[in-house]
């Protein structure tokens, strides 16, 4: 669905369906945000006001992102994307010298007045490099030495990240970059050695350092004896008490410090709880417009601009893995990752990487049209 803007003399169609999609996902987030730590802050003596304050401009920030590229050619991104590639491992790298430990883990940099997690902007910089490289050296594609000369610095960026540790967030980028490598049309047997230094990588990290994933071995060993994780429980709890139309926003029980992280890691079992399913259902059909909008972009500019392509199909990567991996947490079919829910969860770095994203994937909407027009 598109929507004539612009002048005459220089017509614009907006895909209407990707940004009412995100928008009111973003609505939901700040609602729910809002509801899951209302409780909290008013135990702790945290102000609920600038608390929202802070949401408000973390969403005005994203905004603000998602303007700028919708209305930037990716092509621009094209000539420095090496350096930025670089750049970005320096700053994983980095972290590890300045960066902030929390939940013993070192994810974050203190920019000011505001924390950024690297590893959400490495997946959008890892899109933008694969898509670059392959549509300029399309013979990658069917060479197995060049193909793996292009991914040396993506798997560089894999294991910074899952060192922090953040294995989950390592083992998403590596799903990115193997679903990335899919689409572009890369032979499976060629797919082989990113998707088993995929699997082998994280098991190794685990038996190399046991002190640092000792909390992904509990995790595992629960979920493979079949008993459920604490976190999970309490999650499934809540979506079970939500029934068809829930308690209400601002009336569940689970957020009352029986449900930890609740607007990062459990946000989804706190709206099937106040929401019940007639907002889980909304949720899931919000994601469902945007990666399906993403799908048809990427695949109509397939033949006409494979960097257009590719780019547009990672960027819809970026949100699927995340949601359906949290989402799958939720409700108990896979052990807890941590992972936050894309444009919902609170997470400020998440939020401006995905909605700058989202602009990119509505500038090449755009362009399609224009394509299609000619």
């Amino acid at each position: 669905m598109y929507f004539n803007t612009g002048s005459e003399k220089s017509p614009r169609k907006i895909d209407l369906l990707l940004i009412i999609s995100t928008i009111v996902l973003v609505i939901f987030g700040m609602l729910m945000v809002y509801s899951a730590t209302i409780y909290r802050h008013e135990l702790y003596g945290i102000s609920k006001v600038r608390s929202l304050f802070k949401e408000v401009i973390r969403i005005a920030v994203g905004i603000g992102a998602f303007f700028i590229a919708s209305r930037l050619d990716p092509k621009l991104y094209k000539k420095q994307i090496k350096l930025l590639m670089y750049l970005n491992t320096a700053l994983l790298a980095l972290l590890f010298l300045i960066g902030l430990r929390n939940y013993g883990a070192i994810r974050w940099i203190r920019f000011g007045i505001m924390n950024f997690q690297p590893s959400e902007l490495a997946k959008l910089i890892t899109v933008l490099y694969i898509a670059s490289e392959l549509s300029q050296e399309k013979s990658a594609l069917k060479n197995p030495a060049k193909l793996l000369k292009i991914l040396v610095m993506p798997f560089l960026n894999i294991i910074l990240i899952a060192l922090q540790p953040n294995l989950s967030s390592a083992i998403i980028l590596g799903l990115i970059i193997i679903a990335i490598l899919f689409f572009a049309g890369v032979k499976l047997v060629f797919l082989f050695v990113p998707a088993v230094t995929s699997i082998i990588l994280p098991a190794f990290l685990l038996l190399a350092f046991p002190r640092n994933f000792r909390h992904v071995q509990k995790r595992l060993e629960t979920f493979v004896s079949g008993k459920k994780h604490y976190q999970v429980k309490q999650a499934l709890i809540a979506v079970a008490q939500g029934g068809p139309f829930g308690k209400g926003i601002g009336k569940g029980t689970q957020k009352y410090l029986y449900l930890p992280m609740a607007e990062n890691d459990f946000i989804f079992a706190i709206i099937a709880e106040e929401l019940g399913l007639t907002g889980v259902v909304l949720i899931i059909l919000g994601y469902i417009f945007i990666i399906s909008r993403g799908i048809r972009v990427a695949s109509r500019h397939f033949e006409g601009n494979f960097y257009y392509s590719l780019l547009a199909a990672g960027i819809t990567f970026m949100i699927f893995f995340p949601s359906a991996i949290h989402i799958g947490v939720n409700l108990g079919l896979i052990p807890p990752t941590g992972q936050i829910l894309p444009l919902i969860s609170l997470g400020g770095s998440s939020l401006l990487v995905t909605l700058f994203g989202i602009g990119t994937l509505e500038y090449i909407s755009e362009k399609v049209e224009e394509y299609e027009r000619i």
